[in-house]
């Protein structure tokens, strides 16, 4: 019996250690997310240099007003005032009007190519995509347009771990581990006051389940619009939307805070019903729109996070703060990338037969420039990437298709080309 029990312990110990080193170690750092890297055979750009070019010109100007010193791309460090003069560098190159493959030339003699940390193979991304919804909707509740989308309860607090873990107060006295990172560790929460005289705890906020099933925050003028259920439930999802009314006029609205629960894909629950080659944004949509209200509930609650909204008085902005830039803005996790810096992707993009096919008929690969100047409840560790596809129906097409992997490098200027621009070069 000792012997056997010691073989089987053995087996186990054995089969757990090949286990684990088959598995990549869990990174919690900034300086571990990248690595150099040779720059790709052949730098490619499929959209007009004129849209980088804006966006470039976007995240300067946030650039410099961001309270930060540096921008972390792996093991290297760049002040970000060194990063402002590199990224107009290569803006006044596309003002300049030089072609694409003298503008290429250019990025690789004077850019280094760091890979991202990836998922099982360096610089391997899951690419998604999101864009900015333009839905129907109602300044009053109405049979079809039955869901509020609500603004900032009085009652929703935000906890800054960071702070906590930097004074090393209570539980995050002792901290070697790393566990907590002190800039981006936040909880959200509700403050309930338990009696009179009493101090107000903080406790988890509504889910989504509690809040639109349960009726949790009616009657406390919160309604900034009602739409379709459906289309809400996207919204959140997108973070941002346009909501246009039966007179003609809309409401533009961005993401101003959440509930704190992380986000659920209700895809996990479609599979017996929705193939997985098959699964993609229409795909859910066409299959929620033939449920009875009870079963629509039911999976709609299963995503618990829930985001609440703002009035927007222009365009939609980042969580950077720049305007976002079709087809090149990217959100990723701030923990590992930084806001600002330039990047480029290689991924596989849709391709559809006419202007209402919902299915792509081939996937054609492109490469691109993008921006980091997004965020998103979804998208984190480092290998996630969430690309912004554009405005509307025709954009919504393409960005409810693409769940891919794809390659992500990030730009970080050569020591000689900040040295030229310091001095005037």
């Amino acid at each position: 019996m000792q012997i056997a029990s010691i073989i089987r312990l053995s087996v186990f110990f054995a089969s757990f250690i090949l286990l684990i080193s088959c598995e990549r170690a869990v990174i919690r750092e900034a300086k571990k997310a990248m690595r150099p890297a040779t720059p790709p055979g052949v730098v490619m750009d499929d959209l007009p240099l004129n849209s980088l070019a804006e966006g470039i010109d976007e995240n300067i100007r946030r650039l410099k007003r961001l309270k930060v010193e540096n921008l972390t791309f792996g093991p290297r460090v760049v002040s970000k005032d060194d990063y402002i003069l590199a990224l107009d560098f290569l803006a006044r190159q596309i003002r300049s009007g030089v072609s694409k493959s003298e503008f290429f030339k250019a990025v690789v003699d004077n850019f280094d190519f760091y890979e991202v940390y990836g998922k099982k193979d360096w610089g391997e991304v899951f690419i998604t995509s999101y864009f900015h919804p333009v839905i129907p909707g109602s300044r009053t509740k109405t049979p079809l347009y039955s869901q509020p989308l609500y603004s900032v309860p009085s009652d929703l607090v935000r906890v800054e771990l960071g702070e906590f873990v930097k004074e090393g107060i209570g539980p995050f006295s002792s901290n070697k581990e790393g566990i907590f990172k002190e800039s981006s560790e936040v909880l959200w929460g509700r403050l309930v006051y338990p009696g009179e005289g009493m101090v107000p705890a903080v406790l988890p906020y509504y889910t989504r389940k509690e809040i639109d099933s349960g009726g949790a925050l009616e009657g406390r003028n919160l309604e900034l619009a009602w739409v379709d259920p459906i289309d809400a439930f996207f919204m959140h999802i997108q973070g941002s939307g346009t909501v246009r009314f039966g007179d003609g006029g809309e409401i533009r609205l961005g993401y101003a805070a959440r509930n704190g629960y992380p986000f659920v894909a209700i895809s996990r629950y479609l599979v017996d019903v929705i193939p997985g080659e098959k699964m993609s944004m229409q795909a859910i949509e066409n299959y929620l729109r033939g449920l009875p209200e009870e079963k629509l509930r039911e999976i709609l609650n299963k995503n618990p996070s829930y985001i609440f909204f703002k009035r927007l008085d222009g365009e939609p902005l980042t969580s950077l703060g720049t305007r976002a830039i079709e087809g090149r803005t990217i959100a990723t996790d701030p923990a590992f990338f930084p806001k600002g810096a330039l990047a480029y992707m290689e991924f596989l993009k849709p391709v559809f037969a006419n202007g209402s096919a919902s299915e792509p008929v081939r996937w054609e690969r492109v490469s691109r420039f993008v921006l980091d100047q997004d965020t998103g409840s979804a998208i984190r560790g480092p290998y996630r990437v969430d690309l912004y596809w554009g405005k509307g129906k025709d954009a919504a097409r393409y960005a409810g298709v693409i769940k891919g992997w794809g390659h992500l490098y990030y730009l970080v200027p050569k020591d000689s080309l900040l040295q030229r621009l310091r001095t005037g070069g």
